[in-house]
C-alpha cells in the first residue's frame, strides 16, 4: 500500500506559498506516514531607487540589536505500549531576496514529520 499527496498552494493577495508532500506506505507490518512542508510568507517589500539606498538598508540590518537567526526544533517520541514512534523537525527563519530594485523579506517554515505505527494498531 502506498499513498502520495502533493499540494502547492499559492496566494498572491496574502503573499503566501505552501508546499506539502504527504506519503503513507506499509512495509513489513509497519505503516509509515511522512510529511514534508515548506511554507513561505512575504513579510515586507522595500522599494529601493539607488545603490546608496541599498547600502543604507544593508547597514540598518547589520545594526539591529537582535540579528535574525534560524531556529531549529526537533522532537522525538517513542511509545512501546502503543508501538508508535514519532519524529518532527522544524526549521524557521527569515531570508531576503532581491528582484530588480525591490528587497523582499521572506519568513519561512520547513518541517519534516514521520510517524511509524504497527499495522495492527491502525484502524
Amino acid at each position: 500500500m502506498r499513498e502520495v499527496l502533493f499540494k502547492n498552494l499559492t496566494s498572491i493577495q496574502s503573499r503566501k506559498k505552501d508546499i506539502l508532500l504527504r506519503e503513507v506506505f506499509e512495509r513489513d507490518g509497519v505503516v509509515a506516514r511522512t510529511e514534508r512542508r515548506s511554507f513561505y510568507f512575504i513579510k515586507d517589500i522595500n522599494n529601493l531607487h539607488s545603490d546608496e539606498e541599498l547600502e543604507r538598508w544593508a547597514n540598518s540590518q547589520e545594526a539591529r540589536e537582535e540579528p535574525v537567526k534560524r531556529r531549529l526544533h526537533i522532537m522525538k517520541e517513542h511509545n512501546d505500549a502503543l508501538g508508535i514512534d514519532k519524529f518532527i523537525c522544524k526549521i524557521f527563519g527569515i531570508f531576503y531576496a532581491v528582484v530588480g530594485k525591490d528587497i523582499y523579506t521572506i519568513a519561512f517554515l520547513h518541517s519534516f514529520k514521520i510517524n511509524f505505527a504497527k499495522n495492527s494498531l491502525i484502524k
